[in-house]
């Protein structure tokens, strides 16, 4: 090799060396959700938050958490109050709003949920009844394909996952959609049988994300770097199973 060609490589190689220096060490800030547990308790502690924070030490980085309820947390990363919020799916109406990694946190299923004694049993959003009570979380996205629908049915949004368990136990709306680990644990939490509610179909699986803002400073480096902890914390994850 060249002397000047080599010059060209040892140049390169020092840039790339401390770029990567250079992203190492940020400091994130997130608002964390408060009622969606297990990946996020009250206080916004959870298992998201765990994942994150081992995704981030893999840079020396670090992440201050601002705990709110979603439907806030979504607007503070909106308004760039913070670098961004998590437990968030990816969709058009949040395509829209924010800025997304390539990797998701983990994967989750939620499903329609009615009263113990309902006779209702429908495969998908679509096969509703027009002008039903359905009971979700203010904030929450449950998917384009309901998007889609939401406009025939009388919403019930509410703050937490033990205010639709409630209503669902008293009659209060016809269905529900929940996450089905959530579900679980709340009832567990609840101190109720899971057969205090019935489960019904599938409504969606979604991939996790954690949404960046848009007016969030170093954006593209913070992604990057987030992707790459993320990344690592899997294979270190899946290299012990």
């Amino acid at each position: 090799m060249c002397s000047s060609l080599k010059k060209h490589w040892i140049l390169a190689i020092t840039c790339l060396a401390l770029s990567r220096w250079v992203m190492a060490g940020e400091t994130f800030t997130f608002a964390a959700e408060d009622s969606w547990p297990p990946f996020a308790m009250a206080d916004g502690s959870g298992l998201s938050r765990n994942i994150i924070e081992q995704a981030l030490s893999y840079s020396d980085s670090t992440a201050t958490f601002i705990t709110v309820p979603y439907a806030r947390a979504l607007k503070m990363a909106e308004n760039g109050q913070v670098d961004g919020a998590y437990n968030v799916t990816l969709q058009q109406n949040t395509l829209q709003r924010f800025v997304f990694g390539n990797e998701p946190l983990f994967q989750a299923k939620a499903s329609f949920y009615y009263p113990k004694d309902s006779t209702f049993n429908y495969a998908s959003v679509d096969k509703f009844p027009g002008g039903i009570n359905i009971a979700l979380i203010t904030g929450y996205e449950y998917g384009d394909n309901y998007e889609a629908q939401r406009k025939r049915f009388k919403e019930v949004r509410v703050a937490n996952q033990r205010q639709i368990i409630n209503m669902l136990r008293e009659n209060k709306v016809h269905v529900a959609i929940m996450f089905d680990a959530v579900a679980s644990y709340t009832l567990a939490a609840m101190q109720l049988p899971h057969d205090a509610i019935r489960k019904g179909e599938l409504n969606h699986i979604s991939d996790i994300y954690v949404a960046f803002s848009p007016k969030a400073e170093d954006l593209e480096a913070k992604i990057a770097l987030f992707d790459e902890g993320l990344r690592r914390f899997k294979q270190a994850q899946n290299a012990t199973e």
